[in-house]
């Protein structure tokens, strides 16, 4: 496996592994947390690229970070060795015999493959899944079941720089739930009708006996779910097949319920926050019940299920002090939870960390949409953009314009090197014996978790 330290890799090689093949893989620079998995799984890693690594083996599965010149690739295209993609081995291996279930869309994804995956499990149908988080309730991202279903979560960036398609349309789902779409992975796409088109083709794929559960939120998914073959059912807060609504906090719990002329209303709890990550309930929700999962059992999950690591996950609690982390890099996921933490704590003091470090935040794409994401933060901490260096120049974003713009508002915001400034910056100026700490990146951040973490129970 040529780049074997991606989540999605490193998984499928833990999988292959756990089937009974023997797996070996390398990777550019190793790293955890995938490389101490794969060390745990019992899988052989090389330390960067050589072509010496690849030996001959029966297959070769390449990433789709790996590019023509990669001394691995070039021998494997060379020896004519046979060569699949990540999505092509997850189909041939795992999905073909299973009943598949992909949850696509720009936001959401990762919490409502875990949920649904959840909900079936505690329904006893065994499924078998591949989550891009770690499920807290499961302890991992995959799991191999002797159930009929595979939940998986359908990603739209490209496979492989042999197949530049979608990775979703290679799993061929038989059901599908869509949670949003919006512009992305500017790497790739030039448009967001060039993403819309893509959704329409998976859709189009979908068997007419299948389920496509979308939300009503998104109209970009109105073109999507247009002239289906399938049984296409919406959900909303509003005017949707399955509607939803929050009725108040309690506790650590969320209550709400979820209302359809097929099942009634159904009354919830929840220990996940927010206004999208009920929406992402009621998608998983509503998939379970068109399959014919039992209501209580639905509720008893969803009441159960922990959520997933780095997704408005609380990391740190105590003395008035709570320290979030979360993967939001775009506009939009950044908004939702600076809102939601503001509706939950009013009076607190917020403080918004950010690195943008996806290869669109990274892109002027979402320049002018960056600063109001941040409305409902107090201070706004943001490190230089990650390697900005490999972005063509005229495409970088502009980061101190977006911090000028913040600034316009009257609120304060700071441009950091360095994360351990980031961390002094904070605990030199705490006011409150209620502040919240919102850390936002989708990578590693330069180890900021646990040494925001080691500074504040010292």
């Amino acid at each position: 496996m040529i780049g074997v330290c991606g989540i999605a890799m490193g998984t499928l090689a833990g999988m292959l592994k756990a089937m009974g093949h023997n797996v070996t893989g390398s990777d550019a620079n190793v790293y955890p947390p995938m490389s101490d998995k794969l060390t745990e799984w019992g899988i052989k890693i090389y330390n960067g690229y050589d072509a010496d690594n690849v030996g001959s083996p029966e297959l070769v599965i390449i990433g789709n970070a790996v590019s023509r010149g990669n001394p691995e690739a070039e021998f494997v295209l060379d020896s004519g060795l046979p060569y699949i993609s990540m999505a092509q081995a997850l189909r041939n291996f795992f999905l073909k015999d299973k009943e598949t279930i992909a949850v696509s869309g720009t936001h959401g994804k990762t919490t409502t493959t875990a949920l649904l995956f959840h909900i079936l499990e505690s329904a006893g149908e065994d499924p078998s899944c591949l989550i891009g988080g770690v499920s807290k309730n499961l302890n991992s991202n995959f799991k191999i079941g002797k159930g009929k279903y595979f939940i998986i979560e359908g990603d739209e960036y490209d496979s492989a720089f042999f197949e530049k398609i979608p990775k979703f349309i290679l799993y061929k789902p038989q059901h599908l739930i869509l949670t949003s779409l919006e512009f992305d992975h500017a790497d790739i796409y030039s448009s967001l009708d060039e993403i819309k088109l893509w959704f329409k083709r998976l859709v189009n794929i979908i068997p007419s006996r299948g389920h496509v559960i979308y939300s009503s939120e998104y109209n970009n998914l109105e073109y999507a779910v247009k002239d289906s073959f399938s049984v296409c059912t919406s959900y909303g807060q509003i005017s949707s097949g399955y509607n939803y609504k929050f009725t108040e906090y309690s506790g650590s719990f969320s209550f709400f319920r979820i209302i359809s002329e097929k099942s009634g209303t159904i009354e919830f709890k929840t220990k996940l926050l927010g206004d999208y990550n009920l929406a992402n309930i009621t998608a998983a929700a509503a998939m379970a019940l068109e399959l014919g999962i039992e209501k209580d059992r639905i509720v008893k999950a969803v009441e159960t299920f922990e959520g997933v690591k780095r997704r408005q996950e609380l990391i740190f609690e105590n003395k008035g002090l709570r320290i979030y982390e979360d993967f939001a890099h775009h506009p939009t996921a950044i908004n939702f939870f600076l809102n939601e933490l503001r509706r939950r704590f009013p009076e607190s003091m917020i403080w918004a960390v950010y690195e943008p470090r996806s290869a669109t935040s990274r892109r002027n794409v979402f320049q002018n949409e960056l600063p109001d994401a941040f409305n409902s933060a107090d201070r706004i901490l943001i490190k230089n953009p990650f390697n900005l260096n490999s972005v063509p120049r005229d495409e970088r974003i502009d980061i101190e314009s977006v911090v000028n713009s913040i600034r316009k508002k009257n609120k304060e915001a700071e441009i950091y090197n360095d994360v351990d400034l980031i961390i002094d910056n904070i605990f030199d100026n705490l006011t409150t014996d209620n502040d919240i700490i919102a850390i936002m990146s989708n990578g590693g951040f330069d180890g900021i978790y646990a040494k925001i973490i080691s500074r504040a129970g010292n």
